[in-house]
């Protein structure tokens, strides 16, 4: 006798009720609740590293900053009043303690720069061997990186963080203003700014 093929999944279905469970997390952590938290940093906790990581560039910084993002969380929970998704809310958690920490950094001298040369790599990854350069495209591809490490040194961490979710993260100008706590124009502005930078430092080589 044939047994009849289980029901199709259905996404939106799914995504309402993963979208209910972490509401339901998030009521019973706001009241205690450490294993739900607990529940809440094993589902997101990928996601939100591979943000931090985005900022910093550093495996070992990006685990840091995703550990106090998470304790920051944990004392802020009451702090999400539930007017927009609990990642959306994370997001900005998570960025404000990477900026916080680059400002840090460029204070001290220790500023570790987005490379913009070389393809995003996540951690663990290797290149391929057909992407090996010859000497002299490496001579000229460590030009142009000296080049931006330079000039990315004259840019604050507002405008660095702007244009890392502008153009890596994709996101739009309003979403930027909500993680960074400004207004539409300012992020506008900051990354208008950095692009103009990077562009008049570099016109020599393009």
């Amino acid at each position: 006798m044939n047994k009849a093929p289980p029901p199709a999944s259905n996404p939106q279905q799914d995504e309402e009720a993963a979208a209910a469970r972490t509401r339901d997390l998030v009521n019973r952590a706001k009241g205690g609740d450490q294993e739900a938290f607990g529940e809440l940093v094993q589902i997101y906790h990928q996601r939100v590293f591979s943000v931090a990581y985005r900022f910093v560039r550093n495996e070992d910084e990006a685990n840091d900053m995703t550990q106090q993002a998470w304790i920051k969380a944990w004392k802020k929970l009451d702090g999400f009043k539930g007017q927009s998704e609990f990642f959306t809310w994370m997001y900005r958690v998570v960025s404000f303690v990477c900026l916080d920490h680059l400002r840090k950094k460029r204070r001290r001298g220790e500023m570790e720069y987005l490379d913009e040369v070389e393809a995003y790599e996540e951690p663990g990854t290797e290149r391929a061997a057909s992407t090996v350069s010859r000497p002299d495209h490496e001579l000229e591809r460590r030009e142009i990186r000296e080049r931006f490490e330079a000039v990315l040194n004259r840019i604050s961490p507002e405008q660095r963080m702007a244009l890392t979710l502008r153009e890596v993260e994709g996101l739009s100008y309003e979403e930027i203003a909500s993680a960074m706590n400004c207004r539409k124009g300012t992020v506008m502005s900051r990354i208008f700014y950095a692009r103009k930078n990077l562009q008049q430092y570099m016109k020599d080589l393009q």
